[in-house]
């Protein structure tokens, strides 16, 4: 694919899903010397279908996201970041844990399953990097997840309060309760009693009974309702039925409990695993429900818990085939039912094993026919939609639906009727059936797109009689409002159905929006033109606009012009105008011009701005000659010689259109309208002469024209022609504007930031700093711009892909010998650290140290500590060891305090190993009083 052709590419999807051999050529070609903002453009490009590349060349993919992450976030790999992963792991960890960062959203089961491969410490870096620690636990084998998680739930210095019990429940029983032990045994795990019964529910069934036994007969409903759940996660834990009964006996105390309380401890309960259950636990599991039911303050909550219980053993019952679990989960729905609540069972369908759906019915089935006779659906339509597509192959539950669909209440004939139509192998015969019964049917929107797309056999019927039923009243004729399926209808179905709209729509009783709704659905049909524009003519004006909307989807479109055309000059034109551009793109460009010509001598400046648009986007031929005779009239108003010029992006071919372009620069009414053409929407060999317009306009006089082209070079910047950086210099040192300097910085930073030449930073330092301007009610102007440049800067040296120490060390050199610019020396020195050269920190922790004296003596390990906040997780820990160690013996309170930062954030995330806690020990015995206070400030553990 040439690049001069990429611009072009009307979706790069489809491109991409069809000949990405090509998209990989075209990418691997550029990518060499790409920067970041050409990088941006890439990776769009090869990631347009990550399904199509992964599948075609997973390695070369791989590659170009090595390449690219360095500038350019890789998220969009998460679609096929599992196949990426299963073909090679360790790449795919390589990108999750670069430096960058632009690979820790990398995420998903799918990546997580297919890592199982790499070893333990991998795996643990991975998991510490990421930021969904529970399912990326979830998809590994709980065997290994105590070696993987075990160490961060329980790190040194962690306090006990701060676990997070939903990964340390996914440990297994061991291993779970010896961190629970540990955590149990630091300060604060057993003096907070919430604390402690939430650490005692992970320890062993013998050692949490006790305690948990005592905490459900507290004296508050509060600490009971709070220690139930407790209860029930212990016996969980312990993974032994015979734990369950004993559990469930534990529970009869529930009967005299408070609701809130017994709402609690029944949530819990019906979160247990089904594999736990057996059939002796069936009395005291009903037990409860009945008790819970019975009770004079039940909650909806209560009610809502006992359902979900009834769903976990119908579930079991359908998997195991054992029907005592359905009998009792019978049992608890009809006692539910006695009180007009129906089971939740939705999303049933996908938990249960193949022919489970059928036992489940064939248990049911008595209860739903005898609910049937009493007019009661609910259960029967719950079962239908929790069931899904497994429903579609019960014919007696089918059978059961379609009498429903008669039933009394409206909401209840309504779920029924999209529940019969559901099955695509009785979808016909059901529909038949239903509107035999009742023809009223047809004003539900699903049976008219049915009939509309499917069943046009059936348009006879209901185009030209009645259809009177529950929905609709005898004396009414109905007209639906098909949305789609005309392609398919005959020409006696599309005449019948127009000349109903029409009627309809002309009717006296007929409401102006329902008028309008008609009007609009007529256009939609082949061959309504001459009823459409009667409307344009004899209806109300609301009637006239929807006529005229209704002409733009004409399939005769030179017709729907010429009707459109007499109306651009009026009142009506906002809406004409529009629909002449719908319908001009089914002209010929031959004839074009002289089909938008009524737009072009229109009054309106609408219309004109439109007809402009149409000529050049459709390619005119003499489009051209006619928007310059437009541009060059005296009377030419500024908005028409703006879409104008703005409509040159299409005519770029021409010299003529960059003669008209120049004169457009010269104009600072219409200047502003050449900026708004980006260069995605050019062609790459006419984007630098375009980029060198964009150049002048940055040096126009006009202060609002300069900040708006200097905004614009940013997209630019790979164009820039020679002089560019020369002007925007001079825009930001230029001390007597004030309208355009932040605007030039910005576009200085957009080009040091692609191009990695600090050469235009430094013409600014110097210029600022020997500049002595000063004006009244203005305050060091200078050095007010200097310092919002380097602030700005430090974030472009940080990101630096390649040697930002070497990027940002000209900056340095020029402000170094001036006390006043010391913390921008100093924090510009320190955002060039890479954590992968620990003798690079230390050297420049060595060389800010003569900078970082008196108020300025913190100054390093601030800038430090906000380095560290986003790059802790993609750095080894033994990497922070090694530059801690030797700065912690420093002598120089800077040094030692940097030090200080790196144990602070790195130890209070990952615990306080021994080698950290002898780290921070010797910091509070620095000589330095200001390096001890600072770290009597930072604990080891919580109090």
């Amino acid at each position: 694919m040439a690049a001069t052709l990429a611009y072009a590419v009307a979706s790069r999807t489809t491109l991409s899903g069809k000949h990405i051999g090509v998209v990989f050529d075209f990418v691997e070609a550029r990518s060499g010397k790409a920067d970041r903002a050409e990088w941006r453009e890439l990776w769009a490009w090869v990631t347009a279908s990550p399904v199509a590349a992964a599948d075609y060349a997973p390695d070369r993919l791989l590659a170009l996201a090595a390449a690219a992450i360095d500038f350019v976030p890789v998220t969009t790999l998460n679609p096929v970041v599992g196949k990426l992963a299963r073909h090679d792991p360790r790449a795919v960890h390589r990108l999750m844990l670069h430096p960058s960062g632009n690979g820790r959203a990398l995420a998903g089961p799918a990546l997580w399953r297919a890592m199982r491969s790499l070893s333990d410490d991998e795996l643990r870096q991975a998991y510490l990097g990421t930021r969904s620690k529970r399912e990326f636990l979830r998809a590994l084998p709980p065997s290994r997840r105590a070696a993987i998680a075990g160490a961060d739930l329980a790190r040194p210095g962690s306090a006990p309060a701060a676990v997070d019990l939903a990964l340390l429940d996914m440990i297994p029983g061991p291993a779970r309760a010896a961190i629970a032990r540990e955590l149990l045994s630091r300060p604060g795990g057993t003096d907070i009693p919430d604390v402690t019964d939430r650490l005692t529910a992970r320890l062993t069934w013998a050692e949490a009974e006790p305690p948990l036994t005592a905490a459900i007969r507290r004296p508050t409903a509060d600490e009971r309702a709070t220690a139930y759940p407790q209860l029930v996660t212990a016996a969980v834990g312990s993974r032994d039925p015979s734990v369950i009964t004993e559990l469930l006996s534990l529970l009869t105390r529930l009967r005299n409990e408070q609701d809130p309380v017994r709402t609690s401890a029944l949530g819990a309960v019906a979160d247990i695993p089904m594999s736990l259950f057996t059939t002796d636990h069936l009395p005291g599991i009903e037990r409860l429900a009945t008790d819970a039911l019975q009770a004079r303050d039940r909650s909806w909550n209560t009610s809502n818990a006992v359902g979900t219980l009834a769903r976990t053993l119908l579930l079991h019952g359908g998997i195991t085939s054992e029907p005592a679990f359905t009998e009792a989960a019978l049992r608890i729905i009809g006692s539910l039912a006695d009180l007009s609540i129906d089971p939740n069972l939705s999303g049933l369908h996908r938990n249960l094993p193949r022919g489970a759906e059928q036992r489940i019915l064939t248990t049911l089935l008595p209860r739903l026919e005898s609910e049937a006779e009493r007019e009661r659906w609910g259960l029967c339509l719950s079962l239908a939609d929790g069931l899904g597509h497994r429903a579609f192959d019960l014919p007696e539950l089918q059978r059961l639906i379609l009498r429903a669909c008669s039933a009394s209440s409206d909401t209840t004939v309504r779920q029924a009727v999209r529940l019969a139509l559901a099955a695509p192998a009785t979808r016909d015969n059901h529909l038949d059936e239903l509107l035999a019964r009742d023809r009223s049917l047809i004003t539900l929107p699903l049976v008219q797109s049915l009939i509309g797309e499917r069943r046009t056999d059936l348009l006879d019927t209901l185009l030209n009689t009645r259809t009177p039923g529950r929905f609709l009243s005898g004396k009414v004729v109905f007209v639906p409002m098909f949305l789609t399926g005309f392609h398919r209808w005959s020409p006696h179905h599309i005449d019948r159905y127009a000349r109903l709209l029409y009627d309809y729509a002309r009717g006296r009783k007929t409401t102006p929006y329902e008028r309008a709704s008609a009007i609009r659905q007529l256009g939609r049909l082949p061959g309504s033109l001459a009823r459409v524009t009667w409307f344009v003519d004899n209806g109300e004006l609301v009637d006239a606009e929807a006529a005229l909307t209704a002409l733009g989807t004409s399939d005769e479109p030179a017709a729907a012009i010429s009707v459109l055309a007499r109306h651009v000059g009026d009142d009506r034109a906002r809406v004409a105008v529009s629909s002449i551009a719908t319908c001009a793109k089914w002209i010929a460009p031959a004839r074009l011009s002289s089909t938008v010509a009524p737009l072009l001598e229109s009054p309106k400046i609408t219309a004109r701005k439109e007809a402009i648009r149409l000529l050049a986007e459709l390619r005119a031929p003499d489009a051209l000659p006619i928007i310059a005779g437009l541009v060059t009239r005296p009377d030419a108003h500024r908005d028409v010689r703006r879409a104008a010029v703005f409509a040159t992006r299409f005519l770029l071919d021409n010299d003529q259109t960059w003669a008209l372009l120049d004169d457009a620069a010269a104009d600072p009414e219409v200047a502003g309208a050449i900026l708004d053409i980006g260069p995605a929407v050019l062609p790459v060999p006419q984007r630098q002469r375009f980029a060198a317009l964009v150049r002048d306009l940055a040096a126009a006089d006009d202060p609002r024209v300069a900040a708006a082209a200097l905004n614009a070079l940013g997209s630019w910047q790979r164009w820039w022609a020679s002089g560019t950086r020369e002007v925007i210099v001079d825009r930001l040192t230029d001390l007597e504007t004030i309208g355009t300097w932040v605007a030039a910085m910005r576009a200085l930073m957009a080009g040091v930031r692609t191009d990695g030449d600090p050469a235009a930073v430094i013409e600014t330092v110097h210029r600022l700093r020997s500049s002595d301007f000063s004006a009244v009610d203005r305050d060091i102007p200078a050095h007010q711009r200097l310092s919002k440049l380097l602030h700005w800067f430090m974030t472009v040296v940080r990101n630096h892909p390649t040697s930002p120490r070497a990027f940002s060390a000209p900056v340095v050199a020029a402000l170094a010998d001036d006390p006043i610019w010391h913390d921008q020396v100093i924090e510009l020195t320190v955002v060039a650290i890479r954590w992968t050269d620990p003798a690079g920190v230390l050297t420049t922790l060595d060389e800010v140290a003569r900078y970082a004296t008196g108020a300025l003596v913190t100054r390093p390990a601030h800038h430090l500590g906000q380095r560290l906040n986003s790059e802790l997780d993609t750095t080894p820990p033994t990497t922070f060891l090694t530059i801690s160690t030797e700065p912690a013996r420093s002598q120089a309170p800077s040094i030692a305090l940097a030090a200080l930062a790196i144990v602070d954030r790195y130890a209070g995330k990952f615990g306080w190993s021994p080698e950290w806690a002898r780290l921070l020990t010797a910091l509070r015995a620095h000589p330095d009083p200001d390096v001890r206070r600072t770290a009597h400030t930072v604990f080891m553990a919580p109090e």
